[in-house]
């Protein structure tokens, strides 16, 4: 029997071509490449918030004109202010348990980050936030003081096309987990432990490839993928680790790397 069709090339469509690119690197850039069809937006970030009952939002994604290294600075300023983390806290209960929430907002002058928007030359941003069992996150959109304020069908436009955004950032969150750690930090865990320097020798080498991935912020399930384990031993690693290295976070361990490297 022959085919009813001859195989032929089908382009993918704008949607079919961000979906394609959630797992690889250039995922942000392919976002902002989307977004900018609708309306001019200067940079797009995320944090994510794995346990609400114990909220710590990490910077999980950027992409745009900010440099990695300004757009980190700024989420390291915003994330040590309580009362911004609150914020973020609070704009991601106001979603529905597997809804999304959508707000336009403009800093007032007294707002801490008023300085950090003047200094970048973003003037106003809209955030897509949600919920789901256990955790949360809240994506943003940041627009340039170049391209004047959003126009109501900009608002319109985005309004659209950044529900679907905002629910593939989560994707490659929960795939490859947190950007933050693959900016500043490498395997460095395995290097110190093969070194044997201080409480880094005491780990397995399994227990420090784990570790490399806590750093590089890859989830529980992106670790067991990675190294072909079960989810149940991930988390038993962890937590032998963690206890080795007298830590219960992955910042506590990226302070212990970046204080031993020599």
């Amino acid at each position: 029997m022959s085919d009813i069709f001859p195989p032929r090339p089908l382009a993918r469509d704008d949607v079919a071509t961000l979906t394609a690119s959630v797992a690889q690197p250039g995922f942000g850039d392919a976002v902002m490449r989307y977004i900018r069809q609708t309306a001019d937006i200067a940079n797009v970030g995320a944090f994510y918030v794995p346990d609400m009952s114990r909220p710590a939002p990490v910077l999980s994604i950027w992409a745009g004109d900010m440099s990695g290294y300004w757009f980190n600075r700024n989420a390291k300023a915003i994330l040590s202010n309580k009362a911004l983390q609150d914020d973020i806290i609070r704009r991601i209960r106001a979603a529905e348990i597997d809804g999304l929430a959508i707000e336009r907002w403009r800093p007032s002058p007294d707002d801490p980050r008023a300085p950090i928007y003047v200094r970048d030359g973003v003037i106003e941003r809209i955030t897509v936030s949600s919920r789901f069992e256990g955790g949360g996150f809240l994506s943003f959109y940041l627009r340039g003081k170049n391209a004047g304020w959003l126009n109501e069908d900009e608002v319109a436009r985005l309004s659209g096309i950044l529900p679907l955004v905002h629910e593939l950032i989560g994707l490659r969150h929960r795939i490859i987990g947190s950007e933050a750690f693959h900016y500043s930090l490498e395997s460095r865990v395995s290097a110190l432990k093969e070194r044997g320097v201080g409480h880094f020798g005491s780990l397995s080498p399994r227990e420090a490839e784990v570790c490399d991935m806590v750093l590089k912020g890859i989830s529980v399930a992106g670790t067991a993928l990675a190294l072909g384990i079960s989810d149940n031993s991930v988390r038993t690693l962890r937590r032998r680790a963690y206890a080795k290295l007298g830590v219960t976070s992955a910042m506590q361990i990226a302070a212990l790397v970046l204080n031993d490297m020599v």
